[in-house]
């Protein structure tokens, strides 16, 4: 699946073994890697970065083919300071697609439970679960991760807990 920030879904794909990783997925058997190729997609908006037009891409991990159009992040044995801070960077870019992914599965359980269903109807499941998914965001229907709608996620009995993951860290920072 391609996904952007706004957790929704640009293309997404089901059906193939769960062992198979995206990468192999994507340039082997996806229309997105042969329009992306093509240059039918990821045209515009173009941005000047110190002095060079750069236009939209995708963020990959390590294993995809890095392009004009596909970013992936620096050997992770790299010492260089940029490329350390590129790499996290390109990194929390990359974590939006984990995120439109729980939220999916969030939303509708059925694809966090074994489906017994014939492999085309489960394919057909998945892809109407992305389009739902597509239109609850469009529509504003927030969800969190417990599949609460609306939920701010503090517990009304603990009001004094801390629940923000970065003020808890600057906490024990200072702590220590």
């Amino acid at each position: 699946a391609v996904a952007d920030g706004n957790l929704l879904f640009l293309d997404f794909s089901a059906g193939y073994p769960g062992s198979m990783h995206d990468a192999r997925i994507i340039i082997t058997n996806s229309t997105l890697y042969q329009r992306a190729e093509q240059g039918d997609i990821l045209n515009g908006p173009v941005v000047n970065v110190n002095h060079h037009d750069i236009g939209p891409y995708l963020v990959g991990d390590s294993t995809y083919p890095i392009s004009p159009w596909l970013q992936k992040p620096f050997p992770e044995a790299t010492r260089d300071r940029s490329k350390i801070q590129f790499n996290c960077e390109l990194s929390s870019a990359r974590v939006k697609i984990e995120c439109t992914f729980g939220c999916l599965k969030s939303r509708w359980r059925i694809l966090q439970k074994r489906l017994d269903s014939d492999i085309k109807f489960s394919v057909k499941i998945a892809i109407a679960c992305a389009v739902l998914h597509n239109f609850c965001i469009k529509m504003g229907d927030e969800w969190d991760d417990d599949g609460n709608p609306d939920h701010d996620g503090r517990d009304d009995d603990n009001e004094d807990v801390v629940r923000d993951g970065e003020e808890i860290r600057d906490i024990l920072k200072e702590y220590l």
